[in-house]
């Protein structure tokens, strides 16, 4: 062995050199430190398929297979304020984001929002910002023999969701907004005829009462069953629910309708329906009563409660009244919502309508016409 410095030889063992006093020791090269609040990766023991744990502030950021991946996933969130809330999963993203929208709608999405959750099961234990539109996608593919429009309510689950984590600084991308909702076309909700209307009329229960009120109005059930007694004003009431525009919106009673809504504010207490007798809830209302009624009356069950909404507007058009102020009755955020609803008028309508407008006569200019036989 030989000294580190002067290069003479050393005797065995010796620390230091005889001739130049040099310490011979090496020092093992100290390991190079990340910056402070940038992050640290180490290696967890064990036989794991990912043993490095890249972390930040108290948050683990990801379990990777390699020391690289981890400080690449470290470098990924650099300027990015981490919180306990960066790893949440899809179940507590959820939890939070009820917290705040199930405020701003009625018991009917509410419900609509809960099935959808049930749907995502695959997806409540994942973390949500590992999410992408294929998890999405996958989920919303396993319903594609559901009805589009259900599919689609599905879908307003993961982007809501999103949005809520965007702003919670969880994700940065709503890829829930590029899933596609895929399903079976929804088949157009039947409108009651004048002679199945006529039946109703004559039935004469609390229930008939309640279906020809939900006709005189355009209201979905659950509107109805949930409207304070409090806004009930004779000919019309203040009431609604989902979107924006639905809620707490003007919706004028038909004139044959009144006399229902007078009947039930006589028994009412706080809500409007207090004294009905039957099913308050309105999905069991739907169940149990409203297709009861229809079966004592030889009406095809494929009339749904909607069928009432699709009759009001139909009878709307066909009288007269103008689409904007038809959206804003059954309070539809926009206009193409409430075409839909409308029944698509028959060939002899058509013509008849056609026909009626051309023969229109025009106000006669009788002076003018004796002025052109003068000449």
């Amino acid at each position: 062995m030989s000294c580190i410095k002067c290069k003479k030889d050393l005797p065995e063992g010796a620390a230091f050199c005889p001739w130049c006093g040099k310490k011979q020791a090496f020092s093992p090269r100290r390991k190079s430190r990340r910056p402070n609040k940038t992050g640290t990766v180490y290696k967890k023991s064990g036989n794991r398929a990912r043993p490095w744990v890249a972390s930040r502030s108290g948050v683990t950021v990801g379990y990777f297979e390699t020391k690289k991946e981890a400080l690449e996933a470290l470098e990924r969130v650099s300027g990015k304020r981490l919180t306990d809330r960066y790893n949440m999963t899809f179940s507590q993203v959820y939890d939070g984001w009820k917290k705040e929208h199930f405020e701003e709608v009625g018991d009917t999405t509410i419900a609509q929002y809960k099935r959808a959750y049930d749907v995502a099961a695959p997806l409540h234990d994942r973390l949500f910002r590992e999410l992408r539109t294929p998890d999405f996608q996958a989920v919303l593919d396993a319903q594609k023999d559901l009805a589009k429009s259900t599919v689609e309510k599905f879908k307003q689950l993961f982007t809501s969701m999103s949005d809520w984590a965007i702003r919670e600084e969880i994700i940065e991308t709503n890829f829930a907004s590029y899933a596609k909702a895929k399903g079976a076309d929804s088949k157009p909700h039947q409108p009651f005829t004048a002679e199945e209307i006529e039946k109703i009329k004559a039935e004469g229960s609390e229930t008939a009462r309640i279906v020809l009120m939900l006709l005189a109005t355009g209201m979905r059930i659950s509107e109805l069953f949930d409207l304070p007694l409090a806004d009930y004003h004779k000919d019309y009431v203040i009431g609604g629910e989902k979107s924006e525009e639905g809620r707490e919106r003007i919706i004028p009673i038909r004139e044959e309708g009144r006399e229902h809504f007078a009947y039930f504010a006589a028994k009412a207490k706080v809500m409007l329906l207090d004294g009905y007798t039957g099913n308050k809830n309105a999905p069991n209302f739907r169940k149990r009563n409203y297709y009861s009624l229809l079966d004592r009356l030889g009406i095809d069950r494929n009339k749904t409660p909607h069928s009432t909404r699709t009759t009001y507007a139909t009878r709307a058009v066909d009288e007269g009244l103008s689409p904007a102020v038809a959206q804003k009755v059954l309070g539809h955020a926009d206009f193409d919502t409430t075409q839909k609803y409308y029944n698509k008028p028959d060939a002899e309508s058509l013509v008849s309508a056609v026909t009626a407008a051309a023969q229109k006569e025009k106000p006669k200019d009788t002076k003018g016409r004796h002025k052109r036989q003068r000449q």
